[in-house]
C-alpha cells in the first residue's frame, strides 16, 4: 500500500488559521475592549429596561354542525379558518370594547400617566381613542399552528396582574361577538315577531271595547235563522285572512333570514338540494386551496386552475343564493296580496251585513273577527316564544369556540430577557472583536511582508531584517491603543516621540577595540538595539540576515560592477542608518574594503553609531566646503577594513554641496581606494538630498520598516526614482514580524539562532 503524503491545501488552510490567530493576539486588546464594551453594554441595557411581561392563554376553534331543535336559527359557518379568527382577536372592534369593559383609558400602567398639571384626555376623544386602540394593538400576539385548533395569544403589560385581566376580558369579549354573530338572523326574526304581536294585541283591545260597547247599545238578541248564513259566510272569511296573514309573517320572516345569512347557509335547505350541493363543493374546493397554498405557490397553474374552479363555484353559489331570496320575496309578495285580497272580502261582507241592518249580524261578525284576532295572536306568540329561546342562548358560551387555557399571572418578564441579551453580547462581542482585529489589519495600510513590497512598488525584496523578539511580542494594552491612533492618524504602527528619541540615544552603544559592548543603557540585547548588531551579536538572527543580504548582492551582480551603492528610505526613524552600519560591517567581514559615507547634513546619526565625535577631524561638510585632500577624510573604525566619513558640521546648503563637483571628485577617488562606498542619505520623501545623489551611485536600496512605513509612502517614493530615471535595485524590510512574513512557525528562527 503506498504511503499518502499530507496533501498541500491542509497545510495551506493550518498556515492561513495560524496567520489569523496571529492578527488576533496582534491587536487583542482591541478586541478585547470591544468584547468587554458589548457584553457591558447588553448588561446595562438590560438592566435599565423596564420589565414587561407577557400573560397568555389559548382557545380551540372548531367548526360544528347546527344543533338547536328550531329549523330557523342559523348555524356558525363551516368554512371559517383560523386566520379569520386571528384577525378577530386582533379588530379594532374587540379593542375598544375590552378598553371600555376595563376602564383601561383610567389605568396608569396602559394608558400611561398624565403630565403635571395637566388632566387625563377625555375617553370618548376620537384621537385619543384612536391612541388607546394603537397601543392595545401594539400589546397583542396572535399566532396559530398548523394542523391544529389552537390559538394561541398574548398581552404584554408592565403589570403582569393587568396583562392577565386585559387578555382574559377579550376572550370573554371575543365569545360574545362570536355569539352575536351566531344569532343575529333569530334576534332579527324575534324583533320582527314582537313588532307584529304588539300590533295585534292593541288591535284585540280595540276590537273588544268595540263589540262591547256595540252590544250593549244595541241590547243584541241571538242571531235569527235568516242572519245566520251571513254570519257564517263572515267567520269563513274571517279564518281565512287569519291563515293568510300568518302565511304572509312566515313568508317575510324567511325573506328576512334569507337576506341575513351568510353565503350558502341557507335555513331549511333540504339534503341533496342544488344549494346543498353547491355550498359542499364551494367548502371543500376551500379547503382544498387554503391546504395547498400553504406548499404551493399560487401563480402555479394546478393552483391558478384550482382557483378559477373555486372562482365558479362561488359565482354559481352567489347566483343559486340570489335566486332563492328572489323566489323568496316573490312568496312573500303572493301571501301578502292573498292577505289583502282576504281582508277586502271580509270588507264587503261587512258592509253587505250594514246594509241589511242586522245588528245581530254585525254583533257575531265582530265577535268572530275579535276571536280570529285571538287566534292569530296565539299563533305569533308561540313563535316568538321558540324563536326567543333561541336568541337567549348568548348567554352560554358559542358552541364551536371555547377558552383552553385562561391567563395566569405571568412570574418572569418576557422582556428584557437578561440571560439572553448578556448572551447576545457576549457572542456579538466575540464575533466583533474578531472581526474587528481582522479589520484593523485589512486597514492597516503599512509593509509588512515582502509580498506587500512586490505587490505594491513591483521591486524585490533583497532581505528582511527580523524584529527582536520583545520588539514581536505584544507590549500590553497601552501600547497596542497607541499603535491604533497613530494607525488612524496614518503614522504607522509605531508613534515616535521626543522622549522615546531620548531615551534611544542614551542607549547608544560605543564599540571598545576588542569588539564588545562599552558605555550604554542596558546591555546585551534587551535594549533591543539593532546599531551594529553584525558585530556584538555575530550570531543573531538580525546579523544572519544582513550577511543574508550581503550575500544576495555578490550573486546578483558581476563582480565590480557596483561599488556605489546609496541607502535611503521613504520617511525617517525606518532604520537606514542602523542598515548602512551593518551592510558595511558585513562587507568588510567578507574581506571587502568599505566606507561608509554619511551624506545626511541634515540629521545625521553614523557618527553616534560608531561612537565617533563629528566634530573631530574634517568630515564631509568640511570637505566638501574648504581644501582638504580626499584621502584625509575618511576615519578608520574598531571594525577591520571599515572606514567612516562623518557628516561634519551641519551646513546651511547641503543639496549644493553634495552636488558640487569636490563630491565627484570624492566618489572617484572612493571608487578607487575601496570595493563598496555606502551613503547613508536622508529620507526620499522629506527632502530631496537623495534624488540629487542618484546619479553618483551604481545601485540605490530602499529601506522601509515593517508595520511602520506607509504602502502609499513606499509607492510616492518609487515614483519620485522612476521619475528621475533612478533605477531601484531593491527594498530591505527593517524590524518584520517573523510570524506575518514566514508563518507561525518562524518564531523557531530566534531560538535556533541563539548559542547553545
Amino acid at each position: 500500500m503506498a504511503t499518502e503524503f499530507p496533501k498541500e491545501p491542509q497545510t495551506g488552510l493550518l498556515a492561513q488559521a495560524q496567520h489569523y490567530w496571529h492578527v488576533i493576539l496582534k491587536w487583542k486588546w482591541t478586541a478585547v475592549l470591544f468584547f468587554m464594551l458589548a457584553v457591558a453594554v447588553a448588561t446595562i441595557y438590560s438592566l435599565l429596561l423596564t420589565p414587561v411581561f407577557t400573560a397568555s392563554g389559548s382557545v380551540w376553534i372548531e367548526d360544528d354542525p347546527n344543533i338547536l331543535p328550531f329549523e330557523d336559527v342559523q348555524s356558525f359557518g363551516a368554512g371559517s379558518n383560523l386566520q379569520s379568527h386571528a384577525r378577530l382577536l386582533r379588530s379594532r372592534t374587540l379593542a375598544s370594547d375590552t378598553i371600555d369593559k376595563l376602564k383601561l383609558y383610567e389605568n396608569s400602567d396602559f394608558a400611561g400617566k398624565p403630565e403635571k398639571g395637566q388632566a387625563r384626555p377625555d375617553p370618548a376623544d376620537p384621537i385619543y381613542r384612536e391612541v388607546l386602540t394603537q397601543i392595545f394593538l401594539s400589546n397583542i400576539g396572535v399566532s396559530t399552528a398548523e394542523r391544529s385548533r389552537l390559538v394561541d395569544v398574548r398581552f404584554s403589560n408592565r403589570n403582569p396582574k393587568l396583562a392577565a385581566d386585559i387578555l382574559n376580558a377579550l376572550f370573554d369579549g371575543y365569545i360574545e361577538m362570536m355569539v352575536r354573530k351566531r344569532y343575529a338572523a333569530s334576534e332579527q326574526a324575534t324583533a320582527f315577531l314582537n313588532t307584529q304581536i304588539a300590533e295585534i294585541r292593541t288591535d284585540i283591545d280595540k276590537k273588544e271595547r268595540e263589540l262591547n260597547k256595540y252590544g250593549s247599545e244595541k241590547d243584541i238578541l241571538p242571531l235569527t235563522t235568516a242572519e245566520a248564513p251571513t254570519v257564517a259566510r263572515i267567520g269563513e272569511v274571517n279564518r281565512a285572512l287569519t291563515d293568510a296573514t300568518l302565511d304572509r309573517v312566515n313568508k317575510f320572516n324567511a325573506y328576512n333570514q334569507l337576506n341575513a345569512a351568510p353565503l350558502g347557509e341557507i335555513p331549511d335547505a333540504p339534503p341533496g338540494s342544488l344549494i346543498q350541493r353547491l355550498r359542499e363543493q364551494y367548502i371543500n374546493l376551500s379547503l382544498d386551496y387554503r391546504t395547498r397554498l400553504a406548499t404551493v405557490r399560487p401563480e402555479f397553474p394546478a393552483m391558478q386552475r384550482l382557483k378559477s374552479e373555486l372562482d365558479a363555484a362561488t359565482e354559481a353559489l352567489q347566483n343559486e343564493t340570489q335566486n332563492l331570496i328572489r323566489n323568496a320575496y316573490n312568496d312573500y309578495q303572493n301571501a301578502l296580496d292573498k292577505e289583502q285580497s282576504y281582508q277586502k272580502l271580509l270588507n264587503d261582507q261587512k258592509n253587505m251585513a250594514y246594509k241589511a241592518s242586522s245588528n245581530s249580524v254585525v254583533y257575531n261578525s265582530m265577535r268572530i273577527e275579535l276571536e280570529n284576532r285571538k287566534a292569530l295572536l296565539e299563533a305569533l306568540s308561540r313563535r316568538q316564544s321558540e324563536t326567543d329561546v333561541s336568541s337567549r342562548l348568548k348567554g352560554l358560551e358559542a358552541l364551536n369556540v371555547w377558552i383552553v387555557d385562561k391567563a395566569d399571572y405571568p412570574l418572569r418578564p418576557a422582556f428584557p430577557n437578561k440571560r439572553k441579551n448578556v448572551l447576545m453580547g457576549f457572542l456579538f462581542g466575540l464575533a466583533g472583536g474578531i472581526g474587528l482585529a481582522l479589520g484593523l489589519e485589512y486597514l492597516n495600510h503599512t509593509v509588512k511582508t515582502s509580498k506587500d513590497i512586490t505587490h505594491s512598488i513591483g521591486v524585490p525584496t533583497l532581505g528582511a531584517i527580523p524584529a527582536f523578539e520583545a520588539e514581536a511580542k505584544p507590549k500590553g494594552p497601552k501600547a497596542e491603543f497607541a499603535r491604533l491612533i497613530s494607525m488612524l492618524r496614518g503614522k504607522g504602527e509605531r508613534k515616535e516621540t521626543k522622549a522615546s528619541r531620548r531615551v534611544e540615544d542614551q542607549r547608544v552603544r560605543f564599540l571598545k577595540p576588542n569588539g564588545t559592548d562599552g558605555d550604554s543603557v542596558g546591555g546585551g540585547m534587551r535594549g533591543g538595539k539593532i546599531d551594529l548588531i553584525a558585530s556584538r551579536e555575530p550570531q543573531s538572527i538580525q546579523a544572519e540576515s544582513y550577511r543574508s543580504i550581503r550575500t544576495t548582492l555578490f550573486v546578483s551582480s558581476p563582480p565590480g560592477k557596483i561599488k556605489t551603492i546609496l541607502f535611503t528610505s521613504p520617511l525617517a526613524r525606518e532604520g537606514k542608518s542602523s542598515t548602512v552600519s551593518n551592510m558595511g560591517i558585513t562587507f568588510a567581514e567578507a574581506g571587502k574594503r568599505v566606507v561608509i559615507v554619511d551624506s545626511d547634513l541634515r540629521k545625521p546619526k553614523q557618527s553616534r553609531i560608531f561612537g565617533v565625535n563629528s566634530g573631530n577631524g574634517p568630515g564631509l561638510s568640511r570637505y566638501l566646503s574648504s581644501h582638504i585632500e580626499p584621502a584625509d577624510v575618511g576615519k578608520p573604525t574598531e571594525i577591520p577594513n571599515l572606514q567612516l566619513i562623518t557628516s561634519g558640521p551641519l551646513p546651511a546648503n547641503p543639496i549644493e554641496l553634495l552636488t558640487s563637483e569636490k563630491m565627484d571628485a570624492l566618489i572617484a577617488y572612493l571608487k578607487r581606494s575601496f570595493d563598496f562606498v555606502l551613503f547613508d542619505t536622508p529620507p526620499l520623501l522629506a527632502v530631496s538630498d537623495a534624488l540629487a545623489m542618484g546619479p553618483m551611485a551604481d545601485a540605490i536600496i530602499l529601506v522601509a520598516r515593517g508595520g511602520q512605513t506607509p504602502i502609499p509612502a513606499l509607492k510616492q517614493a518609487k515614483q519620485k526614482l522612476d521619475a528621475h530615471k533612478l533605477k531601484c535595485l531593491g527594498v530591505i524590510l527593517n524590524g518584520v514580524d517573523l510570524v506575518e512574513q514566514d508563518g507561525y512557525y518562524a518564531r523557531q528562527y530566534y531560538h535556533y539562532s541563539k548559542p547553545e
